[in-house]
């Protein structure tokens, strides 16, 4: 596998003016960057109970993507299809991406990152989410590693490597509390793949009641419904 890459990151810090007592990632999908989220992240971080958290925008890395005809751009792995998401996936830059961000995560436990002066956030205070991409790399992550998040928000996303994602897990693999949302009119990830992850990972991997399920009448996009749920959610999973 080639060199995991630093990510360049914004971040949007509590709106307390305070010290962070927890922290959500929020990875952009193909194309985009930090950048397209921020706004998001800061109507968020402006909630009365959200204000305690801290909001970190990784930027993925500029490389050719093939379903754009080879074209550079932001991604997170190279993909090869739209109508097939499962097939001839991009494994090692999906797992580059995945070392990535578990690096930005790592900084976090630890301290180290900007503006943390040394001030250490525990793995169950931590909230990874993403859209398309982003969130693709967000479940892979989190269903990977051994300590337990405080939740994922997968955001008209879909499980990469399902087929061996049973094989990649740790020995006692941790559940979490999961957001999952899809537009039904969804062109480019398609709403049945949105249910198809939903239904495996309640039915394969466990997550039953920790998972909900949200669905909004729009494309490949977010809207202000779904920013609000994922808000109220975000109250319950990692509360002041």
């Amino acid at each position: 596998m080639a060199a995991v890459q630093a990510l360049k990151t914004l971040v949007v810090p509590p709106a307390s003016g305070g010290m962070p007592s927890a922290t959500v990632f929020l990875l952009h999908g193909l194309g985009d960057s930090a950048n397209g989220w921020i706004d998001v992240a800061r109507m968020l971080g402006r909630q009365q109970a959200l204000q305690h958290i801290r909001f970190v925008l990784p930027t993925a890395p500029v490389q050719p993507v093939t379903v754009n005809m080879g074209m550079k751009m932001t991604s997170w792995f190279d993909l090869y299809s739209l109508t097939s998401l499962e097939e001839g996936e991009d494994e090692a830059g999906m797992l580059r991406s995945v070392e990535a961000v578990r690096g930005l995560v790592q900084q976090e436990l630890d301290g180290s990152a900007p503006g943390l002066n040394g001030h250490k956030l525990p793995m169950n205070r931590i909230v990874l989410a993403g859209f398309s991409q982003g969130g693709a790399i967000s479940l892979l992550l989190s269903l990977t590693q051994p300590e337990q998040l405080a939740g994922v928000a997968a955001l008209s996303t879909w499980l990469p490597l399902h087929a061996k994602i049973q094989s990649m897990r740790p020995p006692t693999p941790p559940t979490f509390p999961l957001f999952q949302a899809h537009g039904t009119l969804d062109q480019i990830v398609e709403y049945q793949f949105g249910q198809r992850t939903f239904a495996f990972l309640q039915n394969e991997l466990g997550f039953h009641s920790l998972a909900e399920w949200h669905e909004y009448p729009m494309p490949h996009s977010a809207c202000p419904a779904e920013i609000r749920d994922l808000g109220a959610w975000l109250e319950r999973v990692v509360p002041l």
